[in-house]
């Protein structure tokens, strides 16, 4: 049997949605291959820095993940990514204030569950939305990561991807992106529901399996009012996104870098407007490198 802490990240998570129009969170990325800055903060002394900056700048969520899901990024061992996440998530509740929110972006049950039992995180963030099984320690059944976010209370993001990061930029293949995407979140967020978590988001996993022409017509307003009709809270997440230089290199606009620090510079404002499109179609979270102010 898994014993529960109560931490009741749901509640926390909902509070705060009845408090501000948009959510906003922050990303540390601990891996050290993730696509816009592996490496820079994968010891607890740099991510808790970087998520004290967040917290400075208006994140009300920090979201830490420790396996880079770009394309073509190789799957991690449980071990291995507990072994990167954990010591971080323990500073950052140690250091971080009360409220703010800790998410943890994992597909993995066995180490969503660690986690959950250390009281270390609010939220799951899960690329594979919860299709992910494994057998947990003290348990006879199979179980993922919303029957984690169910026993403990947490809040549980479910994202659309099609295939996995290795292979999913290969060749992206919709008869209708949009319908199949919603219909996908549709299904994930009844079986969440079954498992009994009490707070969902939907993430429609802009890159995550997706040409140029998929990722506009999740983020045009139909595409927005189509998610949100699917009755959760939608989450995007665009920061530096590879379609802002597909899409200003299509439009003949894309500039010529000096540098990688020139190009994540420009990769961040055209995110900023995005995100500011997308919270004006009704995005209630936006997942971000660099907190911006809406209004």
């Amino acid at each position: 049997m898994i014993i529960s802490h109560r931490n009741s990240g749901a509640a926390k998570i909902n509070a705060l949605m009845n408090q501000v129009k948009v959510v906003l969170q922050g990303i540390v990325n601990v891996s050290p291959d993730s696509f816009s800055d592996g490496g820079l903060f994968c010891d607890s002394l740099a991510a808790t820095h970087q998520a004290q900056k967040l917290v400075n700048a208006g994140a009300h969520i920090v979201d830490v993940g420790g396996v880079s899901t770009r394309p073509g990024a190789p799957e991690v061992s449980a071990a291995d990514e507990l072994q990167r996440v954990m010591p971080i998530l323990r500073s950052l509740r140690g250091v971080l204030p009360s409220s703010t929110l800790i998410s943890l972006d994992t597909s993995s049950p066995i180490v969503a569950l660690a986690a959950a039992e250390e009281n270390l995180i609010d939220i799951i963030n899960d690329v594979y939305a919860s299709k992910r099984y494994d057998t947990l320690q003290h348990s006879e059944s199979q179980q993922t990561t919303a029957h984690i976010a169910a026993h403990f209370d947490l809040g549980l993001i479910l994202m659309h991807m099609q295939g996995t990061p290795t292979s999913m930029q290969s060749n992206p293949t919709y008869k209708d992106c949009l319908a199949e995407v919603c219909e996908f979140l549709d299904e994930r967020l009844k079986f969440a529901k079954a498992c009994g978590v009490n707070w969902l988001a939907l993430d429609p996993g802009i890159g995550f399996g997706k040409t140029l022409e998929n990722n506009l017509s999740l983020l045009s307003s139909d595409g927005m009012r189509e998610l949100i009709a699917l009755g959760a809270p939608v989450l995007v997440g665009l920061s530096r996104k590879s379609f802002l230089l597909k899409l200003a290199e299509k439009q003949g606009t894309l500039p010529k870098f000096e540098s990688a620090v020139a190009e994540r510079t420009w990769r961040d404002l055209q995110s900023a407007l995005w995100e500011a499109s997308c919270i004006e179609r009704g995005a209630r979270i936006i997942r971000t490198h660099t907190v911006k102010t809406f209004r």
